[in-house]
């Protein structure tokens, strides 16, 4: 009876430990303006099918940033 006990109260305060982690603001995905710029799109997807590697798929979505976001401020080039 000692060691339903203990896991019952075990369970009650993991539980309440899990719910009081949780966020209270829902997850977002963030702002998908940047699925209107077509030349965009179109060069992330070129340079996603020419990329052999993950660190060439960064060079190529940088340049595609410089290429057709200059000079905006809170992009990583």
């Amino acid at each position: 009876m000692k060691i339903i006990t203990t896991f019952a109260c075990s369970a009650l305060i993991a539980v309440v430990a899990l719910a009081g982690s949780a966020q209270l603001k829902p997850a977002t995905a963030g702002s998908f303006d940047w699925l209107g710029n077509e030349n965009y799109v179109r060069c992330l997807k070129y340079v996603s099918a020419l990329a052999k590697s993950a660190a060439g798929l960064d060079r190529g979505r940088r340049a595609c940033n410089r290429a057709h976001y200059p000079g905006r401020p809170g992009y990583d080039y």
